[in-house]
């Protein structure tokens, strides 16, 4: 019996060692926003800081050199943002909302007889949204990242909508998070 007992201890002083060394990566909590929103997509760019790196991004995805514009969330409309730029990490908490519409969007237009497993998906992802995007978002913010947005995230009928942008100078990245799908009209 005490030869079963040691091995237990053993057994969960092992794991819980191995599961203390590990950290949370940027890549994977921009992950789980994307999953939580409509999608991420991860650019590598160089810059010798955050606003350098941004500039660059912003240059080379669209082809110009743009001043950066900082906006809070109040300022920003979801569907005519012509500019980029940084943001606060009050505002970038507050994006989920933008992503939140959209899903309430899709379901104005599902009938609920027909597509309750698709309602009872989306309602489950607005949850989740309203629950866990605030939290990822502090963790990132631990994690040294700036907050930005742009105009150009996916759209349909030539319009494009907000998206989150995370930039991370130690990495030298630039995250997109998709707050809204892309269609045709």
């Amino acid at each position: 019996m005490k030869a079963v007992l040691s091995a237990a201890l053993v057994f969960s002083l092992t794991i819980s060692s191995s599961f203390a060394g590990t950290a949370r990566t940027v890549n994977a909590d921009v992950k789980a926003l994307g999953q939580l929103a409509m999608g991420w997509e991860e650019h590598s760019v160089k810059g010798k800081n955050a606003e350098e790196i941004l500039k660059n991004y912003v240059e080379e995805n669209y082809g110009e050199e743009r001043e950066l514009v900082f906006k809070e969330y109040g300022d920003m409309a979801y569907g005519d943002e012509i500019d980029e730029g940084f943001t606060s990490v009050k505002s970038a908490i507050l994006m989920s909302g933008f992503a939140e519409s959209a899903l309430e969007e899709i379901l104005e237009g599902l009938d609920e007889s027909s597509e309750a497993e698709k309602i009872k998906e989306i309602k489950a992802n607005i949850y989740d949204l309203n629950h866990s995007w605030a939290p990822v978002i502090k963790r990132l913010e631990r994690q040294g990242v700036k907050f930005g947005y742009s105009g150009n995230g996916p759209g349909y009928c030539g319009i494009s909508f907000v998206e989150l942008l995370i930039v991370d100078e130690k990495e030298q990245k630039v995250y997109e998070v998709y707050l809204s799908e892309g269609g045709s009209c």
